[in-house]
């Protein structure tokens, strides 16, 4: 290829936002084509930095070594993707393994020309930041609900500049109370003692609270969706997200002239179920260039997934497959019922399952703290009950009463408390909320009593979110879900690892509408290709009706 054919497939990359095509060109002539096999190793993790990489076709590996030297894979890189950027902006060695998935083409920047690069079209500068910043930040978070192909092109978190603003007040304090200790330490070394052991400590958990707090937060980007992680350290978090095919638009704001001067404004993001912003992020033009960038190619694959099977579909029409041969139908086998030992039964019955799957759904229970705070006072009594038993069997009741008695009276207290507490086991068994392929289901049974069940189509959410409020929430990892369907939200209460359910209705409904578009998609393509076949049949009948007799 010409280097002017790489000019309009490199100004869809977000590095080179705002470049005119005569400068998008400069650049392409400098790139060096290399091809790679299967399996070929680009660059080894510990190595210098040499070259600049963009992926041109086909589509790489990434791997770090392991605490044991193993290989452990990281991320598939495709067409349109960059990398060893870090290496050469900040001069370190490689910090990954790179090795080409099947054959793959690259187009190569030496480090020389790269700097060069830089210097001409500073611009480029901060996008290529991004890239390296993010990379560097995701080695270091446990990010375990990603989907086994997912991969991360944006991490971000506010401006510095906001955690300087939050640390203003605190820092002011500690510096008036050191010269307060400074000061009685001239005259009175026990009072200097005192009043560091009185204001220090608070002040540096103060400081060292803010620091945390603003560390916490991060806005993500990766092929899949958009995604808002907040968390306010044993009181609070959650995550928003949505797929990047509901995004809408991307626009960039600043508040005011402060924002503009030290570079940060905020990214907004607007989706079908609302926007998700991007706060106070540094380089907030970089940031949506390169959402733009993902969002555009989510829908350049659909569209050529769509070309794809329409392909297929009209040589189905036009030339259709022989008929298979019939096959003789075997009788069904005889449905053998298998009969559940008592023993199992039981062991199923006070199953303390909070998450259990049936085919393809899954059942959640409430978590095991609302179950203790139902049956603790039962669980009381009946050990109250039991244990006069334990009483007269110690010697510390009367002689003249007999144990008859005691277990009489025992087992008469223990049976109306035993029922007590199986009344709130089973209400706790019996409140339950389901996530199947097409919806998601809320159950609530008054043991004797009513049941009241809602459910709502997973193609109506709009939004999901979880919380985990409260010290008790974060420790025993425990909260709510909540599901905008509507103008409502439909609420998962008190479910154990919120993030595990929220993760099973966002891969059930990105299946379910993947299901559905396909055979959306199916019915139109043969709708098409049905009004293509027939204009096939028409032609090649007027080309056999205008051929000239023999």
């Amino acid at each position: 290829m010409e280097a002017a054919d790489y000019v309009p497939r490199l100004k869809r990359i977000h590095l080179f936002k705002g470049l005119k095509d005569d400068q998008v060109l400069e650049f392409a002539k400098e790139l060096q084509p290399r091809t790679y096999k299967a399996g070929d190793v680009i660059f080894e993790e510990g190595e210098e930095g040499q070259h600049f990489y963009l992926i041109n076709r086909g589509q790489v590996k990434v791997s770090r070594r392991g605490p044991r030297g193993e290989q452990q894979p990281i991320a598939t890189l495709v067409a349109g993707d960059y990398f060893g950027e870090a290496a050469l902006l900040y001069g370190r060695r490689r910090s990954a393994t790179i090795k080409a998935e099947g054959e793959t083409e690259v187009l190569r920047l030496s480090k020389e020309d790269f700097d060069n690069l830089l210097r001409r079209h500073p611009q480029i500068k901060p996008n290529l930041a991004v890239s390296a910043e993010t990379r560097s930040m995701y080695r270091t978070l446990n990010l375990n609900w990603l989907g086994p192909t997912e991969v991360v092109y944006l991490i971000a978190r506010r401006h510095q500049i906001l955690l300087y603003q939050k640390l203003i007040i605190p820092g002011l304090l500690a510096i008036v109370a050191l010269a307060i200790v400074i000061s009685l330490a001239l005259f009175n070394l026990q009072f200097a003692l005192l009043a560091l052991l009185l204001t220090g400590p608070p002040l540096v958990g103060w400081i060292v609270w803010e620091s945390v707090d603003w560390s916490n937060d991060y806005y993500i980007v990766t092929n899949r969706r958009v995604v808002y992680l907040e968390k306010i350290v044993g009181i609070y978090d959650s995550r928003q997200e949505a797929p990047l095919g509901s995004v809408l638009s991307v626009n960039v704001q600043t508040a005011d002239v402060g924002q503009r001067t030290f570079g940060l404004g905020d990214v907004i993001v607007r989706t079908f179920s609302g926007p998700i912003t991007m706060k106070s992020v540094a380089n907030p033009q970089a940031l949506a260039a390169l959402i733009e960038e993902h969002w555009n190619r989510t829908k350049t694959r659909e569209r050529e997934a769509e070309y794809e099977a329409m392909k297929q579909a009209l040589r189905r029409r036009i030339h259709p497959p022989p008929p298979a041969s019939p096959q003789s139908e075997k009788p069904p086998a005889p449905t053998v019922v298998k009969r559940t030992p008592l023993g199992e039964q039981l062991a199923e019955y006070f199953s303390f399952r909070l998450r259990f799957e049936q085919g393809e759904s899954v059942t959640y229970r409430k978590h095991w703290y609302i179950l203790l705070q139902a049956i603790w006072q039962p669980s009381l009594f009946i050990l109250a009950a039991l244990g006069l038993i334990g009483v007269k069997l110690g010697g510390l009741l009367p002689e003249a009463i007999p144990l008859e008695m005691v277990v009489l009276v025992s087992l008469v207290l223990f049976i109306p408390f035993a029922l007590w507490w199986l009344y709130e086991f089973q209400d706790w068994k019996n409140d339950i909320y389901q996530v199947t392929p097409e919806q998601i289901v809320d159950v609530s049974k008054k043991p004797l009593g009513a049941e009241v069940r809602k459910a709502a189509p997973l193609g109506n959410i709009l939004s999901l979110k979880y919380e985990r409020p409260g010290l008790l929430g974060m420790a025993l990892n425990f909260g709510n879900v909540v599901a905008q369907v509507g103008g409502t939200d439909f609420r998962f209460e008190g479910v154990y690892d919120p993030v595990g359910v929220q993760n099973d209705i966002y891969r059930r409904m990105e299946a379910r509408n993947a299901r559905n578009a396909q055979v959306e998609a199916a019915k139109k393509r043969d709708e098409i290709a049905d009004w293509l076949g027939v204009y096939h049949t028409v032609i090649a009948e007027d080309n056999q009706n205008q051929k000239p007799p023999q």
